[in-house]
């Protein structure tokens, strides 16, 4: 193996990919890259058996091969290099790197005990645009559990519906939805973990097309410069269509920055993560109140095209606030049921995707 590739191009490409290998396994071959020299190109692939990232850009190759090294180790010597042409070369069992006037000579151990990722299931796949995939990861992932114990909670679900693609995350107490449009016949129904989304978002520009598939074990992300294979997450996901409530009693129309900034203030006399705050609607406003035995209590009142009659809900103040957080537009529309039952929080724009349904909470 030899080559020459740019500086910044190898920076960028070991970045992308050195989250994905295991730093302290058993098995010591996870804490090293796979390179591979090959058709113009260097790739660069790491994991941790859970996530496998394989990620390439153009290098001007001399001879063609594949060479096993220490991830942390080439990634930290990378950021360092003084000039911005490297040469790379594997010569007997050492990986040697040339940058201006200095010189690396790097152990390597075998290519052939580095784990081998599977082939992209073809025959099942469809099309995103990656700008989609970054806000549904983006817009649904906050409402995942964080408890152990429910282990398919813990990652978001995909899955083919009505022609799209539903991802949606719930721990329970709140769900988020975002509905990506699709091109291809391909169908899953996937639970992939929290690792898999934060590493699609380190390699997610929002200007790409992604290829997805899956298999029974796997699903698959692929774009021109890089793949990601990812385990499954095993387990029922609960059936998130019956929870979203399709008649509500009341409804209003909310300015997003003036809700989340007295959200806030209000909840500000709560400590913990739990902040029990009482929302009460009367002609012409929105009452937003907080009582805290040992810090006192905090009301405020914003305005808001309401004329029914007095209503009265209370909710945990963290999921009213990740729940509006991610809407991308100016206004929000909040629609509600019964004070004991699931509310809709949807941005004001129709042709917004995005759904977010928090479960009430008992104020007294």
């Amino acid at each position: 193996m030899e080559l020459v590739i740019d500086k910044n191009d190898l920076q960028n490409l070991l970045k992308k990919a050195i989250s994905a290998t295991e730093k302290k396994s058993a098995l010591p071959i996870l804490s090293n890259f796979l390179l591979e020299a090959k058709d113009d190109k260097l790739t660069v692939q790491g994991t941790d058996l859970e996530v496998h990232v394989s990620v390439s850009v153009f290098a001007k190759i001399e001879n063609e091969g594949t060479a096993c090294v220490n991830a942390k180790k080439l990634t930290d010597i990378s950021r360092l290099l003084p000039s911005n042409e490297v040469y790379i070369k594997l010569e007997d069992s050492t990986l040697k790197i040339k940058s201006g006037k200095t010189k690396y000579n790097l152990p390597v151990a075998p290519s052939e005990d580095f784990p081998q990722m599977y082939p992209f299931p073809e025959d099942n796949a469809f099309l995103i645009s990656g700008d989609n995939l970054q806000k549904a990861i983006g817009k649904t992932a906050y409402a995942s559990s964080k408890e152990e114990s429910r282990y398919a909670l813990q990652g978001v679900l995909f899955r083919s519906l009505n022609g799209n693609i539903d991802v949606v995350a719930t721990d329970g107490h709140r769900l988020a939805l975002y509905t990506i449009e699709r091109t291809g016949k391909g169908d899953i129904n996937i639970i992939v973990p929290q690792k898999a989304l934060n590493e699609l978002k380190k390699l997610l520009t929002g200007l790409e097309d992604v290829e997805v598939a899956a298999t029974d074990q796997y699903a698959f992300f692929r774009t021109k410069e890089w793949i990601l294979m990812t385990r499954l997450l095993e387990g029922v996901f609960p059936d998130y269509t019956q929870v979203i409530p399709s008649e509500f009693s009341r409804e209003i129309k909310i300015d997003k920055k003036e809700f989340l900034e007295s959200i806030k203030r209000v909840s500000a006399v709560i400590e913990g993560d739990t902040k029990p705050i009482k929302l009460t609607l009367k002609p012409e406003i929105l009452e937003l109140k907080s009582v805290s035995v040992e810090y006192g209590e905090a009301v405020d009142e914003l305005s808001v095209d309401y004329e029914g009659e007095e209503y009265s809900i209370g909710f945990n103040a963290k999921y009213l606030i990740e729940a509006v957080e991610v809407i991308d537009g100016d206004e929000v529309v909040i629609k509600f049921t019964n004070p004991n039952a699931q509310t809709l929080i949807i941005p004001a724009d129709q042709e917004d995707r995005y759904k977010a349904i928090v479960m009430p909470m008992e104020i007294s």
